[in-house]
């Protein structure tokens, strides 16, 4: 049995949307014996809004992993001061957390980002000699290149200080983890003392998720469902896939349809974007995820429709268009995931903004069943040999428990 800390601001719980893979580990971990403390904020970034904690608290007394709930000030928007200050109060907060522990973890397991949470644990653990574990989820601060509205070199200069800040959380760790090789390469570039680096995709757990696959959805007969589940911000590339939508319904493609599920900062601008153009969309906003598998099952396309500058990689939606045994339409420029959908023949890449060659693919997918079967048949096996977290989190618990 191993005493196992794990930092991880932006986790969730039973009954808040969306996953996160840090609360899955504290499961796994303690139904194996380990004596778990899952350290979070009493803020939840998706919702904007604070915790019911007495509410939390009581849906995880069957848990038997203990969880802290660190203060911090709260934020309405993902990019704006208010954050900064929330988060300088979540560190401040951490600290003291940290200064008053009675008694010392055998290894801390750390979420990055947060770029200040996942230091002061990288130094707390070096302080006291402490395995330390470090998990990527997000590049940061490359990732929030997209959200300033400034030349890329001047952006560069701006964000060059957080990117030494970056380097040095990385060279803390004794174990690099990382929801995609993009993201552990970034770190083994400054990092070459880690004992090991293990990419671990966020993938879906399908025996869950094949619980609601059945679940009636009601379609009406002869539609085609284009279907994105997922954040609405400057990070994604929607008005490219309304315009090619609407490109098809001029064409006399009547029942291509767009759905999107999820909500985000800009989705005024898209539902306007859609209105203009009279486009074939429906937003549907947040579902339960147990909601969204039947949909997303009942779906004939996917659409990883990612902007030009963002930084993501794999993200959590492709896991769960995977387990939907779904071809993917992907603009997002990441190498390692391009090369995915081209080498596993999981479906078709585009540029981003490039309306036209989308409008080719979906027509083209509409018009030859047999292709749209094979890109989902070899989508659902890529989901059961690499993304069902059933099997490659055991991956993680592994590493935690032998460091």
């Amino acid at each position: 049995m191993k005493k196992i800390l794990i930092v991880a601001p932006y986790t969730n719980f039973p009954g808040e949307k969306g996953f996160n893979r840090f609360r899955y580990l504290a499961e796994k971990l303690t139904s194996t014996g380990n004596d778990v403390y899952l350290v979070t904020s009493n803020f939840y970034h998706s919702n904007k809004a604070f915790r019911n904690i007495l509410e939390i608290n009581n849906t995880l007394k069957s848990c038997g992993y203990k969880v802290k709930f660190i203060k911090e000030l709260g934020y309405k928007k993902n990019v704006g001061l208010d954050r900064v200050k929330s988060h300088f109060y979540f560190n401040k907060n951490l600290k003291l957390f940290f200064r008053n522990m009675m008694e010392k973890p055998d290894v801390i397991y750390c979420a990055y980002p947060t770029m200040g949470a996942a230091y002061i644990s990288g130094k707390f653990a070096k302080e006291n000699k402490i395995p330390f574990i470090l998990d990527i989820q997000d590049v940061w601060p490359e990732s929030i290149k997209t959200a300033i509205n400034l030349p890329g070199k001047i952006v560069n200069f701006i964000i060059f200080p957080f990117t030494i800040y970056a380097n040095k959380i990385y060279s803390m760790a004794d174990f690099i983890i990382g929801v995609s090789q993009t993201y552990v390469d970034r770190a083994k570039k400054v990092n070459k003392k880690a004992k090991g680096f293990l990419q671990v995709f966020i993938g879906t757990d399908l025996q869950y998720f094949d619980q609601f696959r059945f679940d009636s959805v009601e379609k009406t007969e002869g539609e085609f469902w284009i279907t994105y589940i997922g954040n609405l911000s400057y990070s994604y590339d929607i008005e490219t896939v309304i315009k090619a939508v609407t490109i098809l319904k001029d064409k006399g493609y009547e029942k291509i349809k767009f759905k999107i599920m999820g909500g985000g900062p800009f989705i005024d601008r898209f539902k306007n974007y859609a209105r203009r153009l009279n486009a074939p969309v429906d937003f549907l906003g947040y579902k339960k995820y147990e909601e969204m598998i039947p949909f997303l099952v009942q779906s004939d396309i996917a659409v990883n429709a990612i902007s030009r500058e963002a930084q993501a990689s794999i993200t959590n939606k492709i896991g769960d268009y995977l387990a939907a045994g779904l071809p993917v339409l992907n603009s997002s420029l990441n190498k390692e995931f391009m090369s995915m959908v081209d080498n596993y023949k999981l479906g078709l890449n585009y540029l981003p903004g490039d309306y036209k060659k989308l409008t080719d693919h979906i027509e083209y997918l509409y018009r030859n069943k047999k292709e749209r079967i094979k890109f989902g048949e070899n989508a659902r096996k890529l989901a059961e040999k690499y993304f069902d977290r059933g099997n490659t989190y055991k991956k993680i618990c592994e590493v935690i428990e032998n460091i």
